[in-house]
């Protein structure tokens, strides 16, 4: 993981991955939204699945969408949220609750701000915070 920033007890990080194959988060031990910047617009709609079931798996709780084809990234976080807790007891559901939007026509320092400052929700104070690049091109957005 490339650390972009520490300030006071907040860590920014960000990875790039080419597809979902040994995906692995860098965190996994605390509650943590994710910016998901799509660079080029080439992962299926099971790649994206299977990076959401991940993230979703180890602990990311916000979903902020962005670059091509964000839409389909906000979709895919919600099905696989749904998915994993279609069963579970309204109680729990709210424990694990997961927000999830997309920013298809916002400029990469709209959506950076949006990130950085308003991804807390409810209890929620996150200390840890992820970029995600999907592919290595470079997004039209």
């Amino acid at each position: 993981m490339n650390v972009l920033a520490e300030i006071e007890d907040k860590v920014y990080g960000a990875i790039a991955i080419d597809g979902p194959e040994g995906f692995t988060p860098p965190f996994s031990d605390v509650m943590f939204p994710c910016l998901i910047w799509d660079n080029d617009g080439h992962f299926t709609d099971a790649q994206r699945s299977a990076v959401a079931r991940i993230l979703l798996e180890v602990g990311c709780r916000y979903v902020v969408c962005g670059g091509e084809n964000c839409d389909a990234w906000h979709i895919a976080g919600d099905t696989e949220f749904v998915q994993q807790h279609l069963d579970d007891t309204e109680e729990l559901r709210e424990t694990v609750h997961v927000m999830t939007t997309s920013f298809p026509d916002e400029s990469p320092d709209d959506m950076a701000f949006f990130f950085v400052f308003y991804t807390n929700f409810d209890d929620h104070d996150f200390k840890r915070y992820l970029v995600l690049h999907i592919g290595f091109g470079i997004s039209k957005g």
